[in-house]
């Protein structure tokens, strides 16, 4: 899948660019460009995203519970109620998973991003190589 695959206006997210959203700007590299894409790229993202941006601000944050808690609506906020994976996505991650030696966490959101026919937006060098995924700096140039 290349970025030039899908439609412009379509993105969804996964958790290591929505933890840019909350995580301190100097840890966080592109903190600001994943700032930028907020109101600029129509952006969803999934169930499992929630999950991995709460255990991240939980366990590696200094955020108190309410904090975490409001960081996930702001989630929701920004992306939509959550995509979950359906039968169809099982399938097809697992796939991707095997043919591109990926965990299957991160070839969900691939798997997810082909069915809604959206582009993946990501900071994991794991899907960016084999052009599952996208940069920030590729979504807003």
């Amino acid at each position: 899948m290349s970025a030039s695959t899908f439609p412009l206006d379509g993105w969804l997210v996964d958790a290591s660019v929505a933890l840019k959203w909350f995580l301190p700007v100097e840890r966080e590299p592109d903190g600001p460009l994943a700032r930028t894409a907020i109101g600029h790229l129509g952006m969803r993202t999934t169930t499992l995203a929630f999950y991995e941006v709460g255990n991240i601000l939980t366990r590696h944050s200094q955020m108190e519970a309410v904090q975490i808690g409001a960081a996930l609506g702001l989630l929701e906020d920004i992306c939509g109620d959550p995509i979950d994976l359906t039968a169809e996505d099982r399938h097809s991650a697992a796939a991707l998973a095997r043919k591109h030696e990926l965990t299957f966490y991160d070839a969900s959101y691939a798997a997810i991003a082909l069915r809604m026919g959206r582009r993946l937006l990501s900071a994991d060098s794991d899907l960016i190589a084999p052009k599952l995924a996208v940069t920030l700096r590729e979504a807003l140039t």
